[in-house]
């Protein structure tokens, strides 16, 4: 009977242990897979830049579909509370931040200015949810007949 006792004491002291080590190993794992979608977005915008140029009017724009994914809650993932791309007010590079639902904040520079569906504003790509979701980057010209890529949900 005490064997009995002193294994499930045991078995929940190791539980309790690896709680923390749970938590570190679900934020990690979200940070790897929206840093992953960070990175796809940067290099489908600078291939926008440097292989695409602004088309005639009636003519298809240039454009690249990125998928971002975003987790959801699991014992192996921590949600994203918020995820955003805000465009510089002056130069032509992009803001991006995601905060993990634990407060997990994480910032980087995507090295293209990115618009949130005009590419006459500079309004800010906000992105919510959980799960994969496709986001059109498409390469527009702006009020000054500069190339900008305005980002769109697909």
């Amino acid at each position: 009977m005490i064997r009995y006792v002193l294994a499930a004491l045991l078995a929940l002291a190791l539980l309790v242990i690896s709680i923390p080590a749970i938590d570190t190993g679900a934020s990690m794992n979200s940070q790897r897979q929206v840093d992953a979608s960070l990175a796809a977005i940067d290099d489908a915008a600078t291939s926008l830049i440097e292989h695409e140029e602004v088309t005639p009017e009636g003519h298809p724009d240039p454009q690249r579909v990125v998928e971002v994914t975003l987790p959801k809650e699991s014992l192996t993932t921590t949600p994203v509370d918020h995820f955003e791309l805000v465009p510089y007010e002056n130069g032509s590079h992009t803001h991006a931040r995601y905060v993990l639902e634990d407060g997990t904040t994480r910032e980087d520079v995507i090295d293209e200015k990115i618009v949130w569906n005009d590419p006459a504003t500079n309004e800010t790509t906000e992105i919510g949810g959980t799960g994969t979701q496709r986001l059109a980057l498409v390469l527009l010209e702006d009020d000054d007949g500069e190339p900008v890529i305005v980002a769109r949900h697909v």
